[in-house]
């Protein structure tokens, strides 16, 4: 796979092994531009354009294991015109119609093995659908009221589709950014990291995980130029909450995504890892699958590839350590370890580099053992004056050395 393919805004997948069948609610057409579904009866129903008699669909951004994203305006939004009066302006925004995989009951198999629920089971699995749906919606409620992630405008189910509307983010990715100017250097990865560690921060401090961090989930926003992380279709709860097996939560992006991850474990180490492949990008420009040694697109080998600082190959090789339990715990830490680059070399010089072989020191007069014995004879009261007035001027010296 070349570099290319990362320019994908939805370059997503599922890693089950086999796919199951979906529930008829469920089914959403490869080859379509605009919303369709089909009922609990199976019929096709005709594409909308038109949701919740408010949200107007333009077009189709992309299509992954996660769900359809569209680009979409909001023609109910009150805006002001130029002169002053109240007028319709329609507001852009991005909906997220969500895919759902549920397991069917092994008795909703015909022998054909085509999906036959009964009429409780689809109850039942609607009843988990709105409960998973509606648990979802509240999670990027509260991750929109960072001012660097999209903010949640709205959700609704409508005909057995489950949709979230999203504020519209005006720029461009950061993968289609390497793709024009090229890879970039260790400043510029380095300013990126200390952007972004703040805002998984605080996706962590919420108890969830993003689990898709990438080049093109990550946009620059053209109003202020700041980093704007999108695309929550992966984000899990943290530790589990029983709404997800581990099927379920086993999604990723090949290169991306850790082999804990992939094995439908994910740890906040997880989205630590996601992150220092996209700074290895950004500094390469080469698809981390390129430089994967292992089936799943992990163990990679970079440090040829790349010409960085020794303080910063060490932060980016913990980044990327193929265990979990040896890279960065939190972002705290990875915050840590990037500040203390500004006293790295005042710590360098205070290390002993090289073993003392053969050296003495030089101790002050003061603290040396007086051994000289007198030539001349003394009594013994003498020498117990002489060792009186030795021991005072040591004293005295020692004095002059105390803080005040």
């Amino acid at each position: 796979m070349n570099s290319s393919s990362l320019i994908d805004p939805v370059n997503s997948i599922d890693i089950d092994p086999v796919e199951l069948p979906t529930v008829p609610w469920s089914h959403v057409s490869p080859g379509e531009d605009i919303t369709s579904f089909q009922d609990a009866a199976g019929n096709v129903q005709p594409p909308k354009r038109l949701l919740k008699n408010r949200f107007e669909i333009i077009r189709r951004l992309g299509k992954g294991g996660f769900g359809t994203t569209y680009l979409a305006q909001d023609i109910s939004a009150q805006g002001i015109s130029a002169q002053g009066i109240s007028a319709l302006q329609p507001l852009p925004c991005v909906i997220k119609q969500l895919k759902y995989k549920l397991q069917s009951p092994e008795n909703s198999l015909n022998p054909m093995g085509q999906v036959v629920p009964t009429q409780a089971q689809i109850a039942l699995l609607e009843e988990r659908l709105k409960r998973r749906f509606q648990r979802e919606a509240r999670m990027m409620a509260r991750l929109g009221r960072h001012t660097q992630l999209p903010c949640l405008l709205d959700h609704f189910a409508e005909d057995g589709q489950f949709y979230l509307v999203q504020e519209h983010v005006p720029g461009h990715t950061l993968s289609r950014e390497i793709s024009l100017s090229g890879p970039q250097s260790e400043q510029q990865v380095k300013q990126f990291l200390r952007e972004m560690i703040p805002i998984i921060g605080y996706i962590h401090r919420q108890n969830l995980l993003h689990l898709d961090i990438k080049p093109s989930n990550v946009m620059r926003r053209s109003s202020d130029q700041k980093l704007v992380l999108i695309d929550f279709g992966a984000v899990r709860r943290y530790p589990n909450d029983g709404l997800y097996g581990e099927r379920d939560r086993a999604t990723g992006t090949l290169g991306f995504a850790p082999a804990e991850q992939l094995a439908g474990k994910p740890t906040y180490a997880s989205d630590i890892y996601a992150l220092g492949v996209t700074c290895l990008y950004m500094l390469t420009k080469i698809s981390p699958l390129d430089l994967a040694t292992s089936a799943q697109g992990q163990n990679l080998h970079w440090q040829g590839s790349v010409r960085i600082s020794d303080h910063f190959t060490r932060i980016l090789t913990k980044m990327l350590h193929p265990e979990a339990a040896r890279r960065f715990q939190d972002t705290l830490e990875l915050e840590r370890a990037m500040n203390l680059e500004n006293h790295y070399q005042d710590l360098k010089d205070c290390l002993t580099t090289e073993p003392l072989m053969d050296k003495t020191f030089a101790q002050p007069k003061s603290c040396q053992i007086d051994n000289n014995r007198s030539e001349v004879a003394e009594s013994h009261a003498q020498q117990q004056a002489a060792s009186i007035r030795r021991w005072q001027q040591r004293r005295r010296q020692f004095k002059t050395f105390m803080p005040k």
